[in-house]
Order: structure tokens, then sequence, then C-alpha cells
């Protein structure tokens, strides 16, 4: 009877595994969909409301403000509720911000709906690989993040165009109804088979801490948010906003060094695996958010070309990121990070080489090198991000949640600033050093030293995949 409970027990493991799998994926998926497919809803958001550029982009900074709150969050949430509520609950509220933002035609309630979603999806991202780690053993999870991965990326491969089918179908709140059939299905799974655990009720909540932080991430990106020129950054106003943003994170940093129960953990930083691939995962986002910003530049202002090419380049490097993701995490479950992720960094610096230095101006080009780059992403991003998780002690596996979500902060505040350098850079220079009467010329040059920018930057993160430590061999 002992030997048959062994492989039966087994058996069970391996189907929670799938279970929760499936949840995280359709929880996150949902999320992912939401936002991807909203961008090409905001200029019938104007029409419709009748308002302009500035109002209309709150829809996606509020997204994004909320979700870069509530990312520090997770990991005390998680600590003190406990991951399956937390993430219930975050999804939970998804599921009525989507239908809020339906429902009612007022502008100022579909802010607030997707204030909210950001916020519930700044939670569920990290708290997914929390909930996936909890429950997979460590040689197995990099295949496991590696399809999480796969999701992430053809979902957001996908939301445009579905985006874009429901507007000429349907209507803008149209947008906020297509999530509510996964979200129900998500929460129903998620009751029945996330694992069940007991929180910390007595978990101490460092609120000034989280006032530092909140306010410098609210006037970074806000300030980031108002810069549109050159001229811009003449005004005292914004200088101002930046020092205030600067003083009060370093207030923060000052705080947690000090706190017995911090809302980020500083030992994290103390990880040298998780310290590596945070360098690395932050490279590949900057290096991504530049070429979104600057591949439809390309396409559409120096080759002329219509909208549609921008968005089959950029759903080519997508759909080629999410394919082999999880060939690149069962790799990584074989035989450890350090190689998989330095081929991968040395392809992704390859494409924007050739995007750099290649005197040819053709949109065939460009998605060629597009999907060289989503090659590169594949093999380097989530391996990375999991390598890093899985540097983390036995008795830190309590911070997975903290680790991932402070992984997906920085990426995002790096990127936003990247890529609003990155316009002021093409503005500067189409300004002062125009060197022709032909601004398309001059656009591409610009568009060209960008990623010639990108390409040292990652090459710069390589030396970290290169040392980075064997935990394959480790465990």
């Amino acid at each position: 009877m002992e030997q048959s409970s062994v492989p039966t027990a087994q058996s069970v493991q391996v189907g929670l595994q799938r279970y929760v799998l499936l949840t995280v994926m359709l929880g996150t998926g949902t999320v992912s969909l939401n936002n991807s497919s909203f961008n090409p809803a905001i200029p019938q958001l104007m029409q419709y409301f009748q308002i302009g550029e500035i109002w209309a982009s709150w829809v996606v900074v509020a997204f994004l403000l909320a979700m870069s709150i509530s990312l520090p969050l997770a990991g005390y949430f998680s600590q003190r509720f406990g991951k399956r509520q937390t993430y219930l609950t975050a999804l939970l509220c998804f599921a009525l911000a989507s239908t809020i933002g339906g429902l009612f035609n007022q502008f100022e309630s579909v802010l607030i709906a997707r204030a909210l979603q950001g916020f519930c999806s700044g939670l569920m991202i990290p708290l997914s690989l929390g909930l996936i780690f909890s429950v997979t053993p460590t040689e197995q999870r990099g295949s496991t993040t590696g399809l999480w991965g796969s999701m992430i990326m053809l979902t957001l491969a996908i939301g445009p165009m579905l985006g874009a089918l429901v507007l000429v179908w349907l209507d803008w709140q149209a947008l906020f109804f297509i999530n509510l059939p996964i979200a129900c299905i998500a929460l129903v799974l998620g009751y029945l088979y996330l694992p069940k655990e007991q929180g910390d009720m007595n978990q101490a909540f460092d609120w000034l801490g989280f006032i530092y932080l909140s306010t410098s991430i609210i006037l970074l990106l806000v300030t980031l948010s108002q810069i549109h020129q050159f001229a811009d950054l003449v005004q005292p106003i914004y200088w101002l906003l930046l020092g205030i943003c600067v003083l009060t994170f370093w207030q923060f940093v000052r705080r947690q060094k000090a706190q017995t129960r911090p809302l980020i953990e500083p030992a994290l930083f103390d990880v040298k695996g998780f310290r590596f691939s945070l360098m690395i995962c932050v490279a590949q986002t900057v290096g991504l958010f530049i070429g979104m910003l600057l591949v439809p530049l390309w396409i559409q202002q120096s080759l002329k070309l219509s909208p549609l090419w921008t968005g089959f380049a950029l759903m080519s490097s997508a759909l080629v990121t999410g394919l082999c993701s999880q060939p690149a995490g069962k790799y990584l479950d074989k035989y450890g990070a350090s190689k998989i992720m330095s081929f991968g960094l040395i392809i992704t610096a390859l494409s924007f080489a050739l995007l750099a230095w290649a005197p040819i101006q053709n949109v065939w080009f460009i998605i060629c090198c597009m999907m060289l780059h989503g090659l590169g992403m594949g093999l380097s991003y989530m391996p990375s991000t999991t390598a890093g998780l899985n540097s983390l002690r036995q008795q830190q596996q309590h911070l997975v949640t903290q680790a991932a979500a402070l992984n997906n902060l920085f990426r995002r505040l790096f990127a936003a600033v990247a890529v609003v350098l990155a316009a002021l850079y093409l503005q500067l220079r189409q300004d002062i050093f125009q060197t022709s009467s032909n601004t398309a010329l001059d656009t591409f040059k610009g568009i060209q030293e960008i990623f010639i920018f990108c390409t040292l930057l990652i090459l710069c993160a390589l030396p970290y995949a290169w040392r980075f430590p064997d935990q394959h061999k480790m465990n």
C-alpha cells in the first residue's frame, strides 16, 4: 500500500501544479490582454468624450501609475493575508473595475476603472510567480514560468489586433467586457485549486515608507508624462518635481534599512543571482520599450508606410518571444542559466546592431530584425527572471512575491525614463543638430544612433549573464 501511494501522491501534486498554472495564466492573461488591447481605443475615446491628447493619455498613465504603486504592496499583502486570498481578491476587483468601465459613460469612470485595473494588475503579476513557485519544484520552474511567459507575450502580441477588431465591430465599452468571462473562469478555478496558506495577521505595515515610495513614483511618472519636447526641460517646475522625487526615494531607502520588517527587503540585493538577473531584465526591458517607440517612427515617418506594418513588426517580435520562452525554460531547468542568457543577450545585441548600422531602409529588413530581437528576448528575459528568483535561499522563499514585484517595478520605471530620454534626443537632434533639409533622413539617423545605445546597453549586461551563479549545479 505504501509503494502504490507514492505515484498517487505525485500525480496529485502534478495535477495541482497544472491547475495552479492554468489559473494564474488565465488571470494574468486577461490583465495582459486588457492592457494591450486598450491602446487602439485612445482615438475613439478622444472623439467620444471630446477630449484632447493630454487627457486621453491619462487612460494609459492612470493604469501605469496605479500598477507601479501596488507592485511594492504585493509582498506585504501576500505575507499578511496569504497569496491565495490576495490573488483572488485582486482578480475579483479587476473584474469589478472592468464592469464599472463598461457600464458608465463618464470619462471619470473610465479613469477610475483603469486605475483600479492597474492597481490589481500590480498585485496579480508578481503573485502569479509566487503561486507558481509555491507548488513547483526548483528543477521544473524554468519550463513552467517559460509557459507562463509565453502566454504573457502572446496576449501582448494579439491584444492590439483584437482591440482594433472589437472597435470595428462593437464599441470601446466592449474592451472592458471581454475581460469578464476569462476573469470569472479564473476566479472559479482559483477558489477550487489555489493552495491555502495561513497569513501573518500581525505583519506590520510601513505606512511612512509606502508614502515616501508612492510619492517618488507618482512624481517621476507624472513629470515624465508631461515632458514632450526639449523646451520643457528648462521649466523649473519639472526640475523641482524631479528633485522632490529623488529626495523622497532617498528617504524611503534610508527608512527600509532601519526597519525590522521593511516594505522592500534590502537583503534581496545581497543575493548575487537576483541582483544580476535584475540588471539583465532592466537592460532587456529598456531596449524593448525603446524599440516599441522607434520602430513605429521608422516605419510610419521615415518609410511612409501604414500603421499595419508597425503592428505586424511588433507582433512578430512578441510571437517569437512567446514561442521560444518555454523551450528556453526547459534548457534552464536542465543545464542552468548562464549559457542560455548569454546567447539570448548576444542575439538581442545583434538585432539592435543590425538596426543601427545596416544601410537598408526596408520594412522586411526591420521585421526580420524584430523577429531576431524576439528570439533574444525569449532566450534571456524569462530565464533570467526565473533564475534570479531561484537564487533566493530556502529561508527567503517567502520573499519570492516581493522579489518578483521589485523586478517589475524596476523594469517599468527604467523603461519609462529611457523612452522619455530617447524621444527628447530625437527632438533635440532635430531642433539643434539638424544636418540636412530632409527631416525624414535626420529622423532615420537619430533612430540608428539610439539603436547603437541599445546595442551597448545589452552588451553591458552580458557580463552579468557570464558570471551568473550556477544554481543548477548547486541544486
